[in-house]
């Protein structure tokens, strides 16, 4: 059960398996061949290609000096900016009739959407037809299963999505044995080398998810404040970081304000609520709490409530309904949510993809930025973060009852 809760962090909530075959869209023909070669020849088939400037134009304002997180095998990340197609490469893509599966851990919920989708689309737009899409629940012994399904097909490109790096190991081996291109999101099986196993890893960044939002909780308490902060009171990589990102934000901009910071561990998500309301008994003075994410962020809202303090802001990474909703109230206690590039994750995955067919030099492991969400910008950051996937309507209703 706690490793279900901390693979949430990213991907929210598990859902039934599913297999789905899709079909590749064909584009049309040009119906007159001699304007049809003239206008190629005016393209610069160097040039990178709209797609990928397009979406990282929009990232360009989001992206930090450095990244400041290492990979499991420390790999240093970088930002997706440099990883690009270029117009003459997404046309030898196409031409090959490429064929591609995705392997996935868990299928629900808007945030995992955003990843799956993104890959998917882009496959589609260079013409690589997805085989197949499975998804795992979280089971390890259910993706390994998937995986064997999906190599029947003889895919060219396998991404995987993997429940357990130890188990995934064994796991993905068929891929690696038939010398698939192989691409992963976010966790490296354990052993497993990029340019050896694998082409590199596509992930989101803890670091700045948490940094992000601490930052923002630091600006919205007083001088000299009394906050409280919920870190990971175990070892796990991705939350460890984000902790350490929350105490650097803390020190670099806290101690200018003379903060007093409250800290504890918690390792079970559906425990925040009563840990924060046994910290507000002690403290009663704590402005506001920062969470890892939108789960046990809720949890702590609900339980606040019930004891009265609703006062209290909180703040923490990711955006779904609950927290989205509890947002855009005026009465709500979530006062900003930080939110990565979610869509263009996926994107990097299949980009990565295209390098390993290509044979081209790709990063071990390329992430995104991250930025604030507020009511005043929620409407954009949607169409962009989440762009596969349809806004609900209740999102929508709130927004236009506030005039945005």
């Amino acid at each position: 059960m706690k490793k279900l809760w901390i693979v949430c962090l990213l991907l929210v909530i598990a859902a039934p398996g599913l297999l789905v075959s899709c079909q590749k869209k064909k584009q049309e023909t040009v119906v007159e061949e001699e304007p049809a070669a003239k206008v190629e020849e005016t393209v610069d088939m160097d040039e990178i290609d709209p797609l990928w400037t397009e979406m990282h134009a929009l990232e360009a304002d989001y992206i930090t000096p450095s990244v400041k997180f290492t990979g499991t095998a420390g790999e240093q990340p970088v930002y997706d900016d440099g990883l690009v197609l270029t117009r003459g490469e997404v046309k030898k893509i196409r031409s090959m009739n490429l064929t591609a599966v995705y392997v996935d851990n868990n299928l629900a919920g808007e945030y995992t959407m955003a990843i799956h989708g993104g890959a998917i689309d882009v496959f589609e737009y260079l013409n690589i037809e997805v085989l197949a899409e499975t998804q795992a629940d979280f089971d390890a012994a259910k993706q390994a299963s998937d995986v064997e399904s999906v190599m029947a097909l003889d895919p060219d490109i396998v991404i995987g999505y993997v429940v357990d790096p130890v188990t995934g190991a064994q796991g993905f081996k068929p891929v690696v044995d038939a010398g698939k291109v192989l691409v992963f999101v976010s966790t490296r099986p354990d052993g497993y080398e990029p340019g050896r196993e694998y082409v590199g890893i596509s992930t989101n960044n803890p670091y700045d998810n948490a940094y992000v939002y601490t930052k923002d909780m630091i600006d919205s308490v007083s001088d000299g404040g009394s906050v409280g902060i919920i870190t990971w009171g175990g070892e796990y990589f991705v939350l460890n970081v984000m902790d350490d990102a929350t105490r650097d934000a803390l020190e670099e901009h806290g101690t200018k304000k003379n903060l007093i910071v409250h800290e504890e561990g918690n390792v079970d998500p559906m425990a925040a609520g009563t840990l924060v309301t046994a910290m507000v008994q002690k403290w009663p003075e704590i402005e506001a709490f920062s969470l890892l994410w939108f789960d046990p962020a809720m949890v702590a809202v609900q339980d606040l409530r019930g004891m009265g303090r609703d006062d209290i802001k909180i703040f923490t990474f990711g955006m779904n309904t609950p927290a989205i909703l509890d947002l855009l109230n005026p009465d709500g206690m979530i006062k900003s949510l930080s939110q990565d590039f979610t869509w263009n994750i996926g994107m990097n995955t299949a980009t990565l993809a295209a390098y390993g067919v290509l044979g081209k030099e790709a990063p071990k492991l390329v992430t995104v930025p991250t930025l604030s969400v507020t009511p005043d910008n929620l409407r954009d950051i949607w169409e962009v973060a989440y762009r596969n996937v349809a806004m609900p309507q209740e999102i929508d209703d709130a927004l236009k009852k506030m005039g945005k």
